[in-house]
């Protein structure tokens, strides 16, 4: 059911994200209430996408009498903008941008200033998929809104920033910041109305970390605004819900939620659309593990037809996943052969599909006698299950600052209350005193709870980085022998040339590998070293080009250590090697003033995370992705790292691309 979650997790989160930006504003303080009515006249027609929006827009504008009204009424003609012409967007907030900034800071101007901001945010993240441009921009909103006249806003963009962060599978983050949301409201003594909105994305982020308890004790406070809900976030509570019970192997709950939203979606006219789909393909399962096949299958059909029709891959790829436990109860491992044989390569990359389809591959590689395979999935699922502990523990360190943010926030507000009282009647003095100790004993204790466990997780990324350190220092031995017995069929003076370059190979790295950043000079030295020393047995057809900045640049900037030679392995080992005829390897390194980007092309296979899983370790990919993982958990400005496949005009793979993109400004 993960696969599921991750669909409608995708698609529906961008519609939230685009209702919440498009949610009704609170209406400015401090106005008159003739003018109160009007401005919020103006913003409920856009809301509700009214006919008549535009004109009653341009009428406010027409006969506005200052500056900053008319530009309130600017700000609803730039949400309208947003829902019908988006390109004018831009223009729009930069024109309100440029007016706040003429005028004297004032809580009005603050508001105009972040209004600006949202929409600039908003624009990015739904018709660009700007994710870093939409963070920056909400979060300059988020705190323009705490010092303006329409501090109700504050909260909603903390959730629309989660909801970003939640996109990008940054899930500390994004727990972080709905949680604010939830601490603004109550501080602001705002209306809960939007809150269970809050607790579902807090819900979600602990049913990906396989907290359940957690994660259900969260979809129970969002079940209590079920009634205010409309009609897309009920669909959104049902299905998700329904996972979490799934996951939880209440397969018997787990249905009763998608009947319930079966019922749903047919209420609404919605029936035969993706929503419906998409619910027959999750009680397929869920009916599949219930024991009843039959039942499971007749949902199946039609959900795979649709998918398959619109070019749905990761549906096409989960229903596939379901025929394959469907034929693994009956004991056809014929039929899941012939799924393996016929299913297209590439139809999902994402790993929790691949962990949910590796479930039924290692029932299927057991029953037929593969023990190889069936132990290198379970390694993958070990991975994979590690992972997840690691992200779980950084949840709760995030969630301890956040808890102590929340405990400080109420001892504030005890203490302020207390003072006021005091003022009252000086008796209450000693009062005040005592609860003072009280919550200020509480608020060490937990500092000190804090800091015992943020040495543990010190301590965790210590070895963390132990055994980064303990995968770089390691060059394959098989690689070695390959070499040697290559250069035992050579005549003397090539014999004497291979081995010498395998002496300067290791030399090198023994140089680089002990550091976590090298320049950039030293790191493509190391790497041409390796490509020399691996090209002695790749055959004549094989070529190799570096393109390097060749100046004082390759000695100032850093990147990562061994990284571009782990790159260049695997081109080689599963790209080109299995490539008959011409084998082409090119590595592209520039430098501009903010970046160094080096990119590893090869014309080889083509990048498989299948084909790697099942004839190679993966430790490169893993070194790569874990030490980037690290760095940029504590970095602003984050290393970028991408693998695609390059094709030709006819969709067959035409070699693979590895980018790597370095800050300027990475420490040694």
């Amino acid at each position: 059911m993960r696969p599921t979650r991750h669909i409608i997790c995708l698609l529906l989160l961008a519609v939230l994200a685009m209702l919440s930006c498009q949610r009704e504003h609170s209406v400015r303080r401090g106005l008159s209430a003739d003018a109160y009515l009007r401005l919020k006249a103006v913003g409920d027609s856009v809301d509700r996408q009214s006919p008549r929006a535009r004109a009653l827009i341009d009428s406010a504008l027409t006969h506005s009498t200052d500056s900053l009204t008319y530009y309130d009424y600017y700000v609803e003609l730039g949400r309208l903008y947003m829902l019908q012409q988006p390109d004018s967007v831009p223009a729009c907030a930069k024109r309100i941008m440029a007016f706040a900034q003429q005028q004297k800071e004032s809580p009005r101007v603050n508001g105009l200033k972040a209004e600006a901001y949202h929409l600039n945010a908003s624009y990015n993240y739904l018709y660009h998929q700007n994710h870093e441009e939409a963070i920056k921009d909400n979060i300059q909103a988020y705190r323009l809104f705490l010092n303006s006249d329409m501090k109700d806003n504050a909260a909603s963009i903390c959730a629309n920033i989660g909801d970003v962060y939640m996109l990008q599978n940054l899930l500390p983050d994004a727990a972080a910041w709905y949680r604010r949301a939830l601490v603004v409201t109550d501080s602001l003594q705002l209306p809960d109305d939007d809150t269970y909105t809050f607790y579902m994305g807090l819900g979600q982020i602990y049913c990906i970390l396989q907290d359940y308890k957690l994660s259900e004790e969260y979809y129970e406070k969002a079940r209590k605004g079920y009634d205010r809900m409309q009609a897309n976030m009920k669909i959104t509570f049902l299905n998700n819900y329904g996972n979490l019970k799934y996951y939880k192997q209440e397969y018997g709950e787990a249905l009763r939620s998608f009947i319930s939203l079966d019922s749903l979606i047919n209420g609404y006219g919605l029936k035969g659309g993706f929503d419906d789909y998409l619910c027959q393909l999750n009680m397929a399962d869920v009916l599949l593990n219930l024991g009843r096949n039959e039942e499971s299958m007749k949902r199946l059909e039609p959900a795979d037809s649709f998918f398959k029709a619109n070019s749905v891959s990761d549906a096409v790829y989960y229903a596939n996943t379901i025929r394959m436990g469907n034929a693994l109860s009956k004991g056809d491992i014929a039929t899941v052969r012939q799924i393996i044989a016929n299913e297209p390569r590439g139809l999902t990359a994402n790993e929790d599909m691949i962990s949910i389809r590796n479930r039924y591959l290692h029932d299927y590689y057991v029953k037929a006698n593969d023990l190889t395979r069936a132990i290198q999935i379970e390694r993958d699922n070990n991975r994979r299950r590690d992972s997840i502990d690691q992200s779980r523990e950084h949840m709760r360190s995030s969630d301890i600052m956040t808890r102590l943010m929340v405990d400080t926030l109420t001892l504030h507000n005890q203490l302020r209350l207390n003072e006021k009282n005091a003022e009252m009647n000086q008796d209450r003095l000693i009062y005040l005193l005592i609860i003072s100790g009280i919550l200020l004993a509480a608020l060490a204790l937990l500092a000190w709870t804090l800091f015992l466990r943020k040495r543990n997780a010190d301590n965790q990324l210590e070895i963390i980085r132990l055994k980064i350190s303990n995968d770089r220092n390691v060059i394959a031995p098989h690689f070695i022998f390959n070499v040697l017995k290559h250069a035992s069929t050579q005549e003397k003076k090539e014999a004497n040339e291979t081995i010498g370059g395998i002496i300067t190979l290791m030399r090198s790295q023994l140089a680089v590998s002990r550091r976590v950043m090298v320049t950039l000079r030293e790191e493509l030295d190391f790497t041409e070293h390796y490509i020399k020393v691996a090209s002695v047995s790749m055959g004549p057809d094989f070529t190799f080009h570096i393109h390097r900045p060749g100046d004082e640049t390759e000695d100032s900037r850093l990147v990562p250590s061994t990284f571009v030679q782990i790159l260049v392995e695997n081109a080689i080992k599963h790209a080109l090697k299995p490539l008959e005829g011409e084998k082409i390897l090119t590595i592209h390194a520039t430098v501009n003033p903010h970046e160094t980007m080096i990119e590893v092309e090869d014309n080889g296979l083509g990048f498989d995370i299948r084909r790697q899983s099942s004839d190679g370790t993966g430790t490169g990919l893993r070194v790569i992705r874990r030490t980037l993982a690290l760095y940029n958990e504590s970095h602003r400005r984050k290393i970028l790292f991408s693998i695609r496949n390059i094709t030709r005009d006819d969709g067959s793979i035409a070699g693979c691309k590895a980018s790597l993109t370095v800050p300027d400004d990475v420490k040694p």
